[in-house]
């Protein structure tokens, strides 16, 4: 009987585009967009920050310097964190399977600005029983020590919980400790498959 829905973040519960912030950043940088991305989100600095190995003062001062820009940390953080949206099937999703009992936890690799800008502003996330997160923990998905740590807290047997990833190769994590996993493609296919796994929802 499954009794823990585990979920991810991105491009699941809340929507996000990271050339957002390369856009931003290139709008007071001599760099393009493009170039932007492909040195940044490539970069062993974002994957650091992302397990929470520098801190946000210590990532704004990377990108300051690699992209040759003048601005303030305020306009850092709004740049790096307005990127989120929210899909309200999904949330309605997530709160219906609060109301029918579920253990809920939310996991995500995420980092420190992201994540206080996204509690501050998705009620959603209050949903939640517990959260793993990569910046938190000093682990990122697909390592599957983050997976352990979410069966652990959830006090659940793999068989019992269900994860929903957008991205295939972390559901194949998942399902290789024995967790039943489903590869996120929209609301009415989530909705489909978690019934045909058994859970109850509305």
């Amino acid at each position: 009987m499954i009794k823990t829905i585990i979920f991810d973040l991105g491009n699941v519960v809340l929507n996000f585009d990271h050339m957002l912030i390369c856009e931003g950043i290139a709008r007071y940088s001599r760099y393009s967009s493009n170039d932007v991305y492909q040195l940044g989100f490539n970069s062993e600095v974002f994957e650091l920050y992302n397990r929470g190995k520098i801190r946000s003062e210590e990532l704004f001062q990377w990108i300051s310097r690699r992209f040759d820009i003048n601005i303030s940390y305020d306009t850092f953080q709004s740049i790096w964190s307005d990127i989120f949206s929210l899909d309200d099937s999904i949330e309605r999703v997530v709160s219906d399977l609060k109301k029918n009992g579920y253990y809920l936890v939310l996991v995500s690799n995420t980092n420190e600005l992201h994540f206080d800008f996204i509690r501050g502003n998705f009620k959603v996330i209050g949903l939640f029983d517990d959260l793993i997160l990569s910046y938190r923990i000093g682990y990122s998905k697909p390592h599957e020590e983050i997976f352990r740590k979410a069966l652990k807290r959830a006090s659940s047997f793999p068989e019992e919980c269900v994860y929903i990833d957008d991205i295939e190769e972390f559901c194949k994590v998942a399902e290789d400790l024995g967790i039943n996993s489903i590869v996120y493609r929209s609301t009415e296919q989530l909705i489909k498959r978690l019934k045909e796994l058994g859970v109850n929802i509305d």
